[in-house]
């Protein structure tokens, strides 16, 4: 089950997660895009209770698409529950760790625990922009090196949002049918019955 996951102020009309959602959908992908609680004041605490809940309530492994703050928001959840039910994650535009906005202060520090994310790194990704006004792409690499995710630098695509452009957004649907349509053979192989000899 694909689980879409806003940043601060929600992913509003013609954004990229909301085109995601529909392009899934028409695809017969399982697909959630909860909105979370109060997302111009978001309390961390409670984003990562909501996103615990989906993934506990889940029959089949959840792939994480999340969108600038909505990064930390899993981030957190990796820290606090382990990846237990998930199978990998696309961070996009994760802000610097070190921003300074009040109304997201919840969110920091952010744990960005290597062994948290070690059971799916290898098959996540965080993609970034060179000129994102949140944070420079230095700072991301090395997010994703301490975290042990793949990054994928984009060249002035901003804060990867409809500000930018981002409406349709086929390198995000290409990702997510790829990493989904690889958890079935892992699923099977997890399922298989366990033969003595």
């Amino acid at each position: 089950m694909v689980v879409i996951v806003h940043g601060y102020d929600g992913s509003g009309p013609g954004h990229w997660q909301r085109w995601l959602d529909e392009e899934l959908r028409i695809r017969g992908v399982a697909v959630e895009f909860p909105e979370l609680p109060d997302p111009q004041s978001p309390e961390c605490d409670v984003w990562v209770a909501q996103l615990h809940t989906i993934v506990s309530n889940a029959t089949v492994p959840v792939l994480f698409v999340a969108h600038s703050l909505g990064c930390w928001a899993v981030d957190h959840l990796l820290a606090r529950y382990g990846a237990t039910g998930i199978d990998a994650a696309l961070l996009v535009a994760p802000p610097s760790p070190h921003l300074l906005f009040e109304p997201v202060q919840s969110f920091f520090p952010a744990p960005q625990s290597p062994v948290a994310w070690a059971p799916i790194a290898e098959r996540s990704l965080l993609v970034t922009s060179d000129d994102d006004p949140y944070i420079e792409a230095t700072e991301a690499a090395a997010i994703g090196q301490r975290i042990g995710v793949p990054v994928h630098v984009l060249a002035g695509a901003g804060h990867i949002n409809v500000e930018s452009g981002f409406g349709p957004w086929p390198f995000a649907l290409q990702w997510v049918l790829r990493a989904f349509s690889a958890i079935q053979p892992r699923r099977a192989d997890r399922e298989k019955p366990c033969v003595g000899r």
